[in-house]
């Protein structure tokens, strides 16, 4: 009887702390509008990559690529206009897209290119070079 007793002291003292905290009820939800995009033709669907940093935007015939880092569209891949669908896969950075016609599935392999000058920077050879390799490194 004594470790009845217990269990239900236990049980009403966690009743009581739970009673006496106030809910927590939200009032109402600020929003704003962060940007808005003009595209040349409705979208179909969109995705995001797996960093936050693009957004794709599929349309009929192309897939509008959108930097959020940038606040623009940087890139455009074209697609067939059956397209009308498409998802992003994290693991393997991709778009996979499928159309109405439902007999093909693409995998759009998804890659950033980094582009950067070097000019100022010390070199070796001619500067005409149809080629530059840079390289990074650190020294520590």
């Amino acid at each position: 009887m004594g470790r009845q007793s217990i269990i239900v002291g236990i049980v009403l003292a966690v009743m009581m702390i739970l009673l006496s905290v106030p809910a927590v009820i939200p009032s109402e939800i600020e929003w704003t509008i962060g940007g808005q995009l003009g595209l040349k033709a409705p979208p179909l669907d969109v995705a995001a990559s797996a960093d936050g940093k693009w957004l794709y935007i599929l349309c009929p015939g192309e897939i509008a690529v959108y930097s959020f880092t940038q606040d623009k569209i940087v890139n455009r891949i074209p697609v067939d206009k059956t397209v009308d669908r498409m998802i992003y896969v994290k693991e393997k950075n991709a778009l996979v897209v499928t159309g109405r016609s439902g007999d093909t599935v693409r995998i759009i392999q998804l890659e950033v290119v980094n582009t950067f000058t070097t000019s100022g920077l010390p070199y070796k050879g001619p500067k005409s070079a149809p080629i530059t390799i840079a390289v990074f490194s650190d020294y520590q």
